[in-house]
């Protein structure tokens, strides 16, 4: 099954009116805002993790479980 971000960016693609109240354009701004630190997180773990940092890994890793919720693959429901 797809990810929940899969899912509410493709129904985006599909109705990209800027202007409709409510859709999977404020869903999606919702979801990515109340996620903004773990992604921040990410974004440093990975940054180190490019500029060399070995230590980063570990970081990395937990970054990428906070988010699994959003961008893993979901179970049926």
């Amino acid at each position: 099954m797809r990810s929940l971000y899969e899912e509410l960016s493709e129904k985006l693609s599909h109705d990209p009116r800027l202007l409709k109240r409510g859709g999977p354009r404020v869903d999606l701004s919702l979801l990515l805002f109340n996620a903004r630190d773990e992604i921040r997180e990410l974004w440093d773990a990975a940054d180190r993790s490019a500029a060399g940092d070995e230590g980063a890994l570990h970081d990395l890793r937990e970054a990428v479980e906070a988010l699994r919720p959003i961008f893993g693959e979901r179970t049926g429901s």
